[in-house]
């Protein structure tokens, strides 16, 4: 996958194809826009988000844990840890700069506005504003990959079934993902395939509105009564791995204002 921006909380970037990832706080602003959904491609949709447990679940989860691993040609490129209040949207990133300081940034995913610091210090003014704008940014772009298959029924996202295709030893379902009025590189396409017996899409293909292309394979954890994307992978070895990924009910409330305190 093709390198395009850095942030310096992230050291590493997903392209912008992931911006457009419509988090729950912004469905309101979503709602405006147009999609064409054929019934085939909604039904595996609904099929899908069954076997990952259902979207009331997912709706129900409260608290969700996961990391964000990248790993290019052998060598970790990103390395940060999420918890997120998803009943509030109160957000935790935990991360490290280039240089080696831990950071830590506490804030909303509605308001998107929190406290950040790195090294142990508090960051303030210009310098704290720009570290969670970066930490928002990391949420929307790592959420999508933990997250993508429940997000196919939202607004502004169009479905076409494009039949069955085989890959490597079966076929399977291809919907063809293409968007609205919706984040900022509406001219992205995704290729999804699901497959007939897990009722999972374990392989994603992507064309960016730039011309690059990509493809992943995905697999999968139950936590807390749904399935998440547990780990991506490439034929060429490299990997965006999400960690223990774990859907809780309870976790130590000081995790989500404290920053001394370190995440599990």
């Amino acid at each position: 996958m093709a390198i395009v921006t850095k942030i310096p909380f992230a050291a590493w970037y997903i392209p912008e194809m992931t911006r457009k990832f419509v988090c729950w706080v912004m469905l309101a602003a979503a709602a405006t826009a147009a999609d064409n959904k054929d019934a085939k491609s909604v039904a595996l949709a609904n099929s899908m988000m069954t076997a990952m447990g259902g979207l009331d679940n997912w709706n129900r989860a409260h608290f969700v844990r996961y990391d964000f691993k990248v790993t290019i040609k052998g060598k970790q490129v990103v390395d940060r840890s999420h918890l997120w209040d998803k009943s509030t949207g109160r957000y935790r990133i935990d991360g490290m700069t280039k240089d080696g300081k831990p950071t830590v940034a506490l804030f909303s995913v509605a308001t998107q506005q929190g406290s950040a610091w790195s090294g142990g210090k508090k960051l303030e003014g210009a310098e704290a504003a720009k570290a969670i704008k970066d930490a928002y940014a990391a949420f929307i772009n790592d959420m999508y990959w933990l997250s993508m298959p429940w997000k196919w029924l939202d607004m502004g996202v169009n479905l076409r079934y494009l039949g069955q295709k085989p890959f490597g030893a079966q076929s399977y379902d291809v919907v063809e993902l293409t968007f609205g009025k919706v984040g900022l590189t509406p001219g992205d396409r995704y290729h999804a395939y699901i497959s007939p017996k897990s009722h999972l899409m374990e392989h994603w293909e992507y064309t960016l509105q730039g011309g690059n292309k990509g493809a992943w394979d995905w697999q999968y954890a139950a936590t807390g009564g749904v399935k998440l994307a547990s780990n991506h992978t490439t034929p060429e070895g490299n990997s965006i791995n999400m960690g223990n990924v774990q859907v809780l009910d309870r976790i130590d409330e000081a995790l989500l204002t404290d920053p001394a305190k370190k995440l599990p």
